[in-house]
């Protein structure tokens, strides 16, 4: 009746008591861990995405304006001439079309 809940786990009869309180506090602090990632990632992937654009045809449709790598200009404006683009002027590569996004001269990343 002892080992009931033990579940086949072996039984450490020399742990103190201090020793199990700290491992019981262990458990305890993994199992709030986990259940909050496991909730937070859950509300993560179910929430809801209004403003979402699959295509660079939609990004076209729906008259938004396109951050672009200064590298890629001829070719995207080539394939989407209709398509509103903004390419980074400063110079800093691909942290350029960020800083660009994130000062909202554009609407989306390409």
């Amino acid at each position: 009746g002892l080992y009931f809940f033990s579940g086949g786990v072996d039984q450490d009869d020399g742990s103190s008591l201090p020793y199990k309180l700290l491992m019981f506090g262990f458990g305890f602090f993994i199992l709030i861990t986990i259940s909050s990632y496991v909730a937070n990632l859950a509300a993560f992937l179910t929430r809801s995405v209004p403003d979402y654009v699959a295509s660079v045809e939609g990004a076209i449709n729906a008259g938004l304006k396109i951050c672009g790598h200064p590298a890629l200009a001829e070719e995207l404006q080539f394939k989407w001439p209709d398509a509103n683009f903004v390419f980074s002027k400063s110079g800093k590569e691909f942290y350029g079309v960020l800083e660009d996004y994130q000062a909202g001269k554009c609407d989306v990343l390409a």
